[in-house]
């Protein structure tokens, strides 16, 4: 049964024949029912049902990242979406060898913005450390010694992140993190981003390489 909320002309809520009345991000909509087809996907129907899964399931586990990286674009939408529409085009590489989709890691992006990205930067590995460094630059309107650095390191095995947000100024120039004993052997990708020195405006997200812990 539908519920009248403001009198016969006003929004609904509930079923109603085969109108469906709710309220999405503070918009009154409307829907048909939804039907399930008995037809058989097509290898083509298949393929972006899979990716779809894929790409959804790892912008949510980097998700606390993506919030601040694409906060700007969430425009009547999550930064989860904003970051998925990106994405989705760059997101995939086949593996010959299982013939299936995977996540295109070096095409990925968390973030997004005018703040200018790091220069040279590297990561590198010792002693269950990561070594993120990158070199000094002239400053500029969006390119300030106070911008914060944020990183992002993922283990596609565990499918597990790990994540510091506006850790150490660009200034500093290099951030160590310590990675938990049980990734030993285990290959991680890495990335990094600045934004502002108030978070108000951030910079597009840089893919460093992927590394073995």
């Amino acid at each position: 049964m539908g519920i009248l909320q403001s009198g016969p002309l006003g929004p609904f809520r509930k079923k109603t024949g085969p109108l469906i009345g709710r309220k999405h991000r503070g918009i009154n909509v409307i829907t048909s029912l939804h039907h399930t087809s008995k037809k058989k996907p097509t290898l083509k129907q298949s393929d972006a049902q899979y990716k779809f899964g894929l790409l959804n399931n790892f912008l949510k586990i980097i998700k606390t990242s993506v919030n601040s990286g694409f906060a700007s674009y969430a425009k009547g939408q999550s930064a989860v979406n904003a970051a998925f529409s990106y994405n989705f085009d760059h997101a995939f590489v086949l593996d010959e060898a299982t013939g299936e989709y995977q996540i295109n890691y070096p095409k990925m992006a968390y973030s997004r913005g005018r703040i200018v990205t790091p220069e040279a930067a590297e990561v590198s590995v010792s002693a269950g450390q990561l070594s993120f460094s990158w070199q000094p630059q002239n400053q500029s309107a969006y390119c300030q010694f106070t911008d914060m650095a944020s990183f992002l390191v993922y283990n596609p095995v565990r499918k597990t992140r790990i994540s510091f947000a506006r850790a150490v100024n660009r200034y500093a120039q290099r951030y160590t993190i310590e990675m938990p004993q049980d990734y030993a052997g285990e290959i991680v990708h890495c990335y990094m981003s600045f934004s502002s020195a108030d978070g108000k405006q951030q910079g597009d997200s840089v893919y460093l390489g992927e590394v073995m812990c």
